[in-house]
């Protein structure tokens, strides 16, 4: 219990607010609760103590690498793997509720796979490349997370499979495909909708795993792209779209902005999308794309089962919320689907479009900010605006003079938007 606290409860007593007893039951209370941040604080250093022996044992078997026989070569590969499964095996047998001791032994024993995995391989001359050896890894990391219900095995698990995917997806491009992301990724949801959502446990590690996943999804969508492309962008409008509505989702809501990752991600995400279709580059390879071409590509499927998804969602939200209430960045997909049939036609008239549906979101960010009275989301609005006039500053015929009086008349509303805000909110205190 804090000083800050003892003191209000003595105030209080000489006030003659509280009884003595009360304050005593007060006392009592707070001294039998955990203490939160000790708690944080413990977990931090295990996992850091976890990291730094892991390291140090690299390190040294590095250095002394060369002069073992193969016999200790093997040993040292597979001792880390025995003691983390050692006290792993005794945390659950225990059934151990130390967070800090289940986080720092599932972070060391996730490490001790990957050194057992690469020292047998070497010993052995088991031929493969990175990719394969970030898939066993892994595969074989997985039950870490459920036996020791480990945050940070989960965090660590992602971000290897985000790095599985790209190492064969973009880097090893046309030669390999990671279509097994995608079922380590389903593995994996499980333990975040059960540690989370069933537990009600809205922790650090929480928001750390919306932000690792959707990012995750964002960077990984992009491995399917073969001979579409162009219709891959209605798959990433859709899934930026979704995520947008999951943040307008009541079991999503974090009660501020900047944590809430479905909502920074995705509204970012379709407005970057937009922005950059609002150049004539994609309508005109969009011409040259036949319907047959298109229906027969794989990102035709990806794109009909993540919309499909999206208007579940939507469908889902609008049953909890009105039109007016939602925040209008979930209706994009919709939007830009339209908009995407007319470009087979008329790529000028889409282009034009998207152009007025970036000021549309951009004006409507600003209305939604001014009602809240959130200075961050309403100059969210006027930088959209900001970013479009730059865009067009590039493709556009305008003089210097219309250009440079634009960049004024945005600065100026930037001014006096904020000051008009800062004055309302003076008035409201």
């Amino acid at each position: 219990m804090s000083k800050q606290i003892l003191k209000e409860l003595s105030e209080l007593i000489q006030a003659q607010v509280i009884t003595e007893e009360t304050a005593e039951k007060i006392t009592t209370y707070y001294n039998s609760q955990p203490n939160q941040s000790s708690n944080r604080l413990f977990i931090v250093f295990g996992i850091l103590g976890a990291l730094l022996v892991g390291m140090g044992i690299v390190l040294i078997i590095a250095h002394n690498w060369d002069t073992l026989p193969k016999a200790a070569k093997l040993g040292i590969g597979l001792l880390p793997l025995i003691l983390g499964q050692t006290v792993s095996a005794y945390l659950v047998i225990k059934k151990s509720e130390s967070k800090t001791w289940r986080e720092g032994s599932a972070t060391f024993l996730f490490f001790a796979v990957a050194i057992g995995i690469s020292i047998v391989s070497q010993v052995y001359n088991i031929e493969g490349n990175f990719g394969r050896f970030l898939l066993v890894w892994m595969a074989l990391s997985l039950p870490i997370v459920y036996v020791l219900r480990s945050s940070m095995a989960s965090l660590l698990f992602i971000s290897g499979i985000t790095w599985y995917a790209c190492e064969v997806g973009y880097f090893s491009y046309p030669q390999g495909h990671a279509w097994m992301y995608w079922l380590l990724l389903a593995l994996i949801l499980p333990f975040y909708y059960v540690e989370f959502f069933i537990g009600n446990n809205k922790n650090n590690f929480f928001y750390f795993h919306s932000w690792l996943l959707t990012l995750s999804v964002a960077i990984c969508l992009g491995v399917l792209i073969d001979k579409g492309g162009e219709l891959m962008m209605i798959a990433y409008m859709s899934l930026f779209s979704a995520f947008v509505i999951i943040s307008e989702m009541k079991a999503f809501d974090t009660g501020r902005v900047i944590s809430n990752a479905y909502l920074v991600i995705g509204s970012l995400g379709v407005i970057i999308l937009l922005l950059t279709l609002s150049f004539d580059w994609y309508w005109n390879e969009l011409t040259d794309t036949t319907l047959n071409a298109i229906t027969t590509s794989i990102e035709f499927p990806v794109g009909i089962v993540i919309t499909a998804a999206a208007s579940v969602l939507l469908f889902l939200l609008l049953r909890t919320k009105s039109v007016q209430d939602v925040n209008s960045k979930c209706f994009a997909f919709i939007l830009f689907i339209v908009l995407f049939f007319i470009g087979l036609n008329s790529p000028a008239i889409s282009q034009l479009l998207i152009n007025l549906l970036v000021l549309l979101f951009a004006v409507h960010t600003i209305r939604h900010g001014a009602q809240r009275s959130h200075l961050g989301v309403l100059n969210y609005g006027l930088l959209i605006i900001t970013a479009l006039i730059l865009c067009r500053f590039f493709d556009t015929d305008f003089s210097f003079v219309v250009r440079g009086l634009l960049f004024i008349a945005v600065g100026v509303g930037f001014f006096a938007v904020n000051y008009y805000m800062i004055q309302k909110r003076k008035k409201q205190a």
